[in-house]
């Protein structure tokens, strides 16, 4: 059976009762034994009456400790009580004073990091629905900007094609969004079924990177891989999102003229990939949130994206029961390795 844990404000509170209890039986006590030893020396007869009195003692002093500590518990309690409503009502600035180090003072304290917490969460999200808006308005302003020119006359072919070629292009970009969008919700609300089958990893990984190839290319980066023959057990569909990201998040975020490094190795049953750059790199600060939803290390719209694809590949890795190791420096690059267990036979199986 499970045990229950008291909380430490009922347990103050359980304390507070019996120390009360405990007071006026010792209060009553005491007065018992005096009006008993002043019988024994002659020096009074105690009737009903003056027995009465005695305990009456005791019995208001319990009253007037009770009355006191319950008015203390019980606008302690209100206090506690009003400020969340306060939440409740979306108000999150609300904040407890925090003195001593009693029962409620950590209650207190606990309340507003959570409140502190929902603060933050707020103003990510705000910051996410602000880039997502800005995403969606840029690719749509072009395509209805493209869309309208061609509808003029005077267009030689090539130029047609130009720009049909960027309204399919910013098409692809705002379908890419809308994916990542729905994929991060499936994935955080357990609806995305998930298929484990055995397939090849190499084959997969190097397929993603024969894809991002030519964005390398363009920026003049050296792409390296060192990929070895690994079968897998997972879940095919889910897996390239991981790549994909990872070694896109490599490209943007290198310099023209950087360096790239990809490998795939198995390690026992565990799948290693680690994904390594001399880019722009994080600071520690930047690195404790890079998988928290809505966030973005870069608010400014310098570089597409809304800061969902690294909270995918968190959500896909721990999904299939993995786990993502980072390091990075300001300056210096980024290094991600990503340990998946169910890694199989080698290249000797595929023969």
């Amino acid at each position: 059976m499970r045990e229950m844990r008291e909380s430490p404000q009922l347990g103050s509170l359980r304390l507070l009762v019996r120390f009360i209890i405990l007071s006026a039986l010792l209060s009553a006590g005491a007065a018992a034994l005096c009006v008993l030893t002043a019988a024994l020396a002659g020096r009074l007869s105690p009737g009903p009456a003056v027995w009465a009195a005695a305990l009456a003692v005791p019995a208001a002093f319990g009253a007037v400790t009770a009355l006191l500590a319950g008015r203390y518990f019980n606008r302690r309690f209100r206090r506690l009580r009003d400020s969340f409503q306060t939440i409740i009502d979306g108000d999150l600035s609300v904040r407890l004073p925090v003195e001593g180090s009693g029962a409620f003072s950590a209650a207190y304290a606990d309340f507003n990091r959570m409140a502190e917490e929902l603060q933050n969460v707020r103003a990510r999200r705000d910051e996410y629905v602000n880039t997502f808006t800005h995403e969606f308005k840029t690719p749509l302003t072009a395509i209805r900007g493209f869309a309208e020119l061609l509808q003029e006359p005077g267009f030689t072919e090539a130029e047609q094609k130009k720009y049909l070629q960027i309204i399919a292009s910013e098409s692809t970009q705002l379908a890419e969004l809308a994916n990542d969008a729905l994929l991060l919700t499936k994935l955080e609300t357990g609806n995305l079924p998930v298929s484990r089958t055995t397939f090849w990893l190499d084959e997969q990984v190097s397929h993603c990177l024969l894809l991002l190839e030519g964005s390398a290319r363009e920026k003049a980066q050296t792409l390296t891989a060192d990929i070895a023959p690994v079968e897998f057990t997972g879940s095919v569909e889910l897996l390239p999102h991981v790549w994909n990201n990872l070694v896109g998040n490599a490209i943007k975020y290198t310099p023209n003229g950087g360096h790239i490094r990809v490998s795939l190795q198995r390690q026992g049953d565990t799948a290693v990939f680690t994904v390594a750059d001399d880019g722009i790199g994080m600071s520690d600060e930047v690195r404790s949130h890079i998988f928290d939803r809505y966030y973005q290390a870069d608010p400014s719209h310098t570089r597409r994206g809304i800061g969902l694809g690294l909270p995918i590949v968190h959500s896909i890795v721990s999904l299939c029961g993995g786990r993502i190791q980072v390091e990075s420096t300001p300056g210096a690059g980024s290094t991600f390795r990503v340990l998946l267990p169910g890694a199989g036979t080698t290249e000797a199986a595929r023969a």
